[in-house]
């Protein structure tokens, strides 16, 4: 157990290290994604900078199609920008790496698999030198954490939908990435699994001393505040950029009940609702 925190290696050993500020996790300088169409150039977004602290969790916000998604996966490396760059750990991204672990809305567990084994699968892949009981030992340690151990030999189709997400954070965590990067996991959830699951990444991140840089994709205000360090909202698409950063100032730990009266609460909330949203009645 004395090595489950031990640091994933980095996605990139070349010799194109950034001097950069050890305490920056993630830099995006000036980037743009642009695919070709049957119409021509389409762009998704431009004219992206931005610098996120190692241990910050920070929430993408906007309408649909303004590039949110576009704008994680060219951290996680599923997406090359067209132009500018993306370094995450000091070094310039050029594909997926086990430094950035991916949590989707639609769980993308194995099937055929049990919880267990979903989760073990994703170890025995990335901890080449760790022997079977280190492994076993990890992914006994996070099912425990999710509290999930009375069914770990379940399959996905035998879960609810807050426990499969479970499931998939745990898997996350246990290949310990330095970087977590969530596309809208709670989307799919009903309100009070939604609050449930918030506690549940807290809880992995405090275990974790905070070290552990969160990037998040949400269409929910109140979750974006709840748990975010700085929330990023995004212009409308297409050739969508930053609108505003907006910093959420309060401390942790937050429970949910009291910052929903906290006067700096309802202000970044007033403030991210104008800033999503030009009208807020129906005119006649």
């Amino acid at each position: 157990m004395s090595n489950i925190n031990k640091p994933a290696p980095l996605v990139d050993s070349s010799n194109d290290f950034h001097k950069i500020n050890r305490e920056t996790a993630i830099e995006i300088n000036n980037i743009e994604v642009s695919f070709k169409t049957p119409k021509g150039k389409f762009t998704a977004v431009k004219d992206i900078s931005l610098e996120i602290k190692r241990g910050e969790i920070v929430a993408l916000i906007g309408h649909s199609g303004c590039g949110k998604s576009t704008l994680m996966n060219t951290i996680s490396g599923m997406v090359t920008p067209s132009s500018g760059e993306v370094i995450a750990n000091g070094h310039v991204v050029k594909g997926p790496g086990p430094d950035r672990g991916i949590v989707f809305q639609n769980y993308s567990l194995l099937p055929w698999m049990s919880v267990y084994k979903n989760i073990y699968e994703a170890v025995d892949s990335v901890f080449k030198d760790k022997s079977s009981s280190e492994k076993h030992a990890i992914v006994d340690h996070y099912i425990q954490m999710v509290n999930l151990t009375p069914h770990k030999d379940k399959l996905p189709s035998q879960l609810s939908g807050g426990m499969k997400q479970r499931v998939a954070i745990a898997r996350a965590f246990a290949i310990n990435p330095s970087i977590l990067l969530l596309d809208e996991p709670f989307g799919a959830l009903d309100a009070l699994t939604k609050g449930s699951m918030h506690i549940e990444l807290l809880k992995l991140w405090n275990l974790d001393n905070r070290n552990k840089t969160i990037v998040m994709v949400t269409h929910d205000i109140e979750e974006a505040i709840f748990l975010s360090d700085k929330v990023v909202v995004m212009n409308n698409g297409p050739a969508a950029t930053i609108k505003k950063i907006v910093d959420v100032k309060l401390d942790r730990p937050r429970n949910k009940k009291d910052i929903a009266h906290d006067p700096e609460y309802i202000r970044i909330h007033d403030e991210l609702l104008s800033l999503l949203f030009d009208k807020f009645s129906i005119e006649d």
